[in-house]
């Protein structure tokens, strides 16, 4: 009798399944899981987040510094005439008024794909405006049209200039001796989003 009515007791209990208490565990642990596994997703769709904009900034700032170094390495000693035809020198820096060129020259190695009837030299210049860096070019080298800025850098301040001279001093300014003087070496220095930049280009060498 004892036997059977221990069969019957056990039966029924296997048939009544998980009690309150162990289901209530068993959800208490599935929500633990699924917090985990959502804070190990946002985790990583932020961590993405976080290093594309990282990349992003860092192609950006190769971008100029790539632009910069080619425009630079290829300035010619060429001054220039201005919409009065009066005669301007080849290398001009400006860096007290926003909106203004703080590097203008001319430079060479200009490509012409679609043919024109025009020389391979062609003027640039760099400008500040708003806290944006920009790069501005103009249709001829004298006088002429100038382009649309193009956008190269956000967020810029304290923006910074020196010019080395042919006798190995940097200077703050640049003030030409001749018109066409050029600097041996100039040294860009900004702060973009509180982070400190420094970069030093070689002027007129040719080699890109």
């Amino acid at each position: 009798m004892i036997s059977a009515k221990s069969n019957r007791e056990n039966s029924i209990r296997a048939q009544s399944g998980f009690t309150l208490v162990e289901m209530m565990v068993a959800l208490f642990i599935f929500s633990l899981l699924s917090v985990a596994g959502v804070a190990l997703l946002r985790g990583a769709v932020n961590s993405n987040e976080v290093t594309d904009a990282k990349l992003s900034d860092m192609a950006q700032m190769q971008r100029l510094v790539s632009l910069m170094e080619a425009d630079l390495s290829q300035a010619l000693a060429r001054p220039h005439r201005d919409d009065r035809g009066d005669k301007v020198a080849a290398f001009i820096s400006e860096t007290g008024s926003s909106g203004r060129g703080f590097l203008s020259f001319t430079r060479g190695g200009q490509s012409n794909i679609n043919n024109k009837p025009r020389s391979n030299m062609q003027r640039v210049s760099y400008q500040l405006n708003d806290g944006r860096l920009e790069r501005l070019q103009f249709e001829t080298t004298d006088g002429g049209s100038i382009s649309e800025p193009a956008l190269l850098l956000e967020g810029i301040s304290d923006l910074e200039l020196r010019f080395r001279d042919k006798r190995g001093q940097w200077l703050s300014n640049w003030q030409a001796e001749r018109l066409n003087d050029l600097p041996r070496a100039v040294e860009l220095r900004f702060e973009q989003n509180g982070r400190s930049y420094r970069h030093v280009f070689l002027v007129g060498t040719g080699y890109l």
